[in-house]
């Protein structure tokens, strides 16, 4: 059995340092919270994808791919009844796709509730309706990119402590 780590369980600690350590505890892969290498995953540059890739394999990690793929992110929306807002989100996700697959990734989870909670107004119904939208604009560069998207399940609790 193989077990991997979230990186930002190590906080603040530099990623060679954060990764070795989870590499002695055991762990054989990371997912990456794109936030900590930047709150903007189109400012990730390539020199920096590459830099972090090769931390991993360095401490003789996988990384598996990415999680917490809209937090700390702003003007994101995955059930808002603004189509402009929904692509915007969709060409983000697509970004992190393409984040996900340059870092050696296969696997995104969507979590993220402040970004797909239901507006005031909106049903459960027509958010699934708006999120499968937004979701299906983005495919295209997921498959591409090799990279499966798993939508993490997320109780109405969740969203109010997240």
């Amino acid at each position: 059995m193989r077990f991997a780590i979230c990186n930002e369980t190590f906080q603040d600690w530099p990623f060679d340092k954060a990764f070795r350590f989870a590499a002695d505890l055991g762990y054989t892969g990371l997912e990456i919270a794109p936030f900590t290498i930047n709150v903007n995953a189109y400012d990730i540059s390539s020199a920096k994808r590459i830099e972090v890739k090769k931390q991993a394999d360095d401490a003789g990690l996988e990384i598996i791919g990415l999680h917490w793929l809209l937090a700390k992110t702003t003007g994101y929306y995955l059930t808002t009844p603004d189509d402009a807002v929904r692509k915007k989100t969709a060409d983000y996700i697509a970004e992190l796709a393409r984040l996900c697959r340059d870092l050696g990734g296969h696997l995104m989870v969507l979590g993220s509730p402040q970004q797909r909670n239901l507006l005031p107004g909106i049903t459960h119904e027509q958010g699934m309706e708006l999120a499968a939208d937004c979701l299906r604009r983005a495919m295209p560069a997921l498959e591409e990119c090799g990279v499966t998207l798993a939508v993490e399940p997320l109780g109405p609790r969740t969203a109010i402590s997240c």
